[in-house]
């Protein structure tokens, strides 16, 4: 079962295109979007030439969100933290 009908992909908005290199060689592309859902929506394709056309990619696109065997869902990412300088909070800047 596809993830998007026709219309909802080409209602989605391009969000990035992001070429990725591997010791300076091309190797895959990550492509954005922001779905028609509301969502975001993220995919490596590693078939898209390094010189594809904004066409193709668009074209490609529609084919991910259109085809279920396509869809990536995005890795939610790891955000971590620290304080720092504890004992001077509240202190005066100047």
């Amino acid at each position: 079962m596809a993830y998007f009908t026709e219309a909802q992909a080409q209602s989605s908005s391009l969000e990035s295109c992001r070429k990725e290199f591997t010791d300076g060689d091309f190797a895959y592309w990550v492509l954005r979007v922001s779905g028609s859902d509301g969502q975001y929506h993220q995919f490596v394709d590693h078939e898209l030439a390094s010189n594809a056309t904004l066409t193709s990619i668009k074209s490609k696109l529609i084919g991910h969100l259109t085809g279920s065997e396509y869809y990536v869902a995005p890795t939610p990412p790891v955000i971590s933290g620290s304080d720092s300088y504890v004992p001077s909070v509240g202190s005066k800047l100047g």
